[in-house]
């Protein structure tokens, strides 16, 4: 791995780890990685739990743990690899740099999630971005998105879920209207498929039409 990558919404290259060495603790509110270290992705803080060469250390981007990780494996004489990608006659472009995304494996892009072992992903390292591919397939999902994306994606879910998950609607309905409002065929209104401004639209159409209730 010739520099840390960084990332924020998912643990984008914790997997070139290793399996085993990422732990989920306090119910993946807090990881584990390598027996020394503890990361809060919510925060994005880390610090030493075990010393290493340089003594105790801390910091708050997952960029500045991924660097001290790879010091210290150097350290002890087992440098980080970088993940490997898979073989795909399948081209895949980067939306923000126009490079080729490569495929990986789930456990590459998020290798506290087990349920994805199964799952692909299009990566593209250099700018962070990554976008899952259908079930059993290398097709992926839609466009490839990048931090600043992936979190709006994360709020606009936060906002639009509770209409169905508290009953104000059904989930067909609440879909329904969304993509009414948004003036988009419903069968493109799913937020894992929104871009940036449309993330923003949702909640505040939400914000519009049902106020602080399905806000809480």
């Amino acid at each position: 791995m010739s520099k840390p990558m960084k990332g924020a919404a998912g643990q984008m290259g914790l997997g070139s780890f290793g399996d085993g060495n990422v732990v989920l603790l306090d119910g993946g509110m807090r990881l584990r990685l390598d027996d020394r270290v503890d990361f809060w992705p919510g925060t994005q803080t880390w610090k030493t739990v075990i010393d290493g060469p340089e003594g105790p250390a801390d910091g708050s981007s997952l960029a500045s743990l991924l660097d001290y990780l790879k010091r210290t494996r150097e350290a002890q004489g087992r440098p980080v690899s970088a993940p490997l990608a898979r073989r795909s006659d399948r081209v895949v472009i980067c939306d923000y740099c126009g490079r080729h995304a490569a495929l990986y494996g789930g456990l590459d892009v998020y290798p506290d999630r087990k349920d994805l072992a199964e799952r692909q992903f299009w990566v593209c390292w250099g700018c962070d971005a990554w976008v899952g591919c259908k079930k059993n397939s290398d097709e992926p999902f839609g466009e490839l998105a990048d931090e600043a994306l992936r979190a709006a994606r994360v709020a606009a879910h936060r906002a639009f879920d509770p209409i169905w998950e508290q009953e104000l609607m059904s989930k067909l309905e609440a879909y329904e209207w969304l993509a009414l409002t948004l003036n988009m065929p419903r069968e493109e209104c799913r937020i894992g498929l929104l871009k940036l401004e449309d993330c923003s639209r949702v909640n505040q159409a939400v914000w519009e039409r049902f106020g602080a209730l399905a806000l809480d």
